[in-house]
C-alpha cells in the first residue's frame, strides 16, 4: 500500500495541472473603457467631421451672399436702364446745343433726355452721376440698401467703334452709350466692390 504522503502529493500535482490548464484556457480579461490611443483616434475623427461641416456651411453662406448681391446688382442696373429707355438723346427743346442737364434741371426728377445723365460736362466729356442711396425706375430712392451705389456715364460714340474707350465729344455723333456700374461696400470694408455693369447704345431716330 502506497504511503499517504505520496498519494496526497500525486493528487496535488494533478490539481495543479488542472488549474494551470484552466488558467491557460481562460481568455484574458480586458478592462472596461477606452485606451488613450482609442480616445485620441475618436477625437481626431469627430474633430475632422465637425471641421468639414463648418467649412461646408461657410462655403454655402459665401455663395448664397454672392448670389443675393449679384441679383441686387442686376436689379439696380436695370432700374436705371428702364428709367432712360424712353428718353430722347437730347433735350426736346434745345436739341444738341446744350449737353448735360439744363439750367432748370437740378435733380434727376427733372431730367428729360439721356444726355442729362452725363452730369457736369467738361471738354466734351460728362463726369457722370452717382446715386447713393440707389433709385428705381420711377426716380425714387430705394430704402434698405445701405452700401449700394449706382453710377451712370453717358458718352457719344461712333457707329464703327461702339466699345472704344476713346469717346467723341458729347453731342457730336448720332450714337450715345450709357454705362451703369453698380457697386457694394459691406460694413467695415475699405472700398466698394463692383457687382454689375450694364451697357447699352441709343441712336437717333
Amino acid at each position: 500500500m502506497a504511503p499517504v504522503n505520496q498519494t496526497v502529493s500525486g493528487m496535488t500535482q494533478v490539481l495543479n495541472r488542472q488549474q494551470a490548464i484552466g488558467i491557460r484556457r481562460q481568455p484574458p480579461r480586458r478592462s472596461a473603457g477606452f485606451t488613450l490611443i482609442e480616445a485620441a483616434l475618436a477625437t481626431v475623427i469627430v474633430g475632422t467631421g465637425v471641421l468639414a461641416i463648418v467649412s461646408a456651411q461657410q462655403a454655402y453662406h459665401k455663395k448664397n451672399d454672392w448670389a443675393q448681391r449679384s441679383s441686387t446688382g442686376f436689379f439696380l442696373a436695370n432700374e436705371l436702364r428702364e428709367m432712360t429707355l424712353t428718353l430722347p438723346m437730347h433735350d426736346p427743346l434745345t436739341a444738341d446745343t446744350t449737353v448735360g442737364p439744363e439750367a432748370n434741371e437740378d435733380n434727376v426728377r427733372a431730367f428729360d433726355d439721356l444726355d442729362d445723365f452725363a452730369g457736369v460736362v467738361s471738354a466734351g466729356k460728362g463726369a457722370g452721376l452717382a446715386f447713393n442711396p440707389p433709385i428705381n425706375a420711377l426716380r425714387q430712392q430705394i430704402d434698405g440698401l445701405p452700401g449700394w451705389q449706382q453710377t451712370i456715364v453717358v458718352d457719344s460714340i461712333l457707329a464703327d467703334n461702339i466699345s472704344s474707350t476713346f469717346v467723341q465729344p458729347l453731342g457730336t455723333t448720332d450714337l450715345m452709350r450709357a454705362t451703369v456700374t453698380v457697386t457694394y461696400q459691406p460694413p467695415g470694408a475699405q472700398q466698394a466692390t463692383t457687382i454689375n455693369r450694364l451697357v447699352w447704345v441709343v441712336g437717333e431716330d
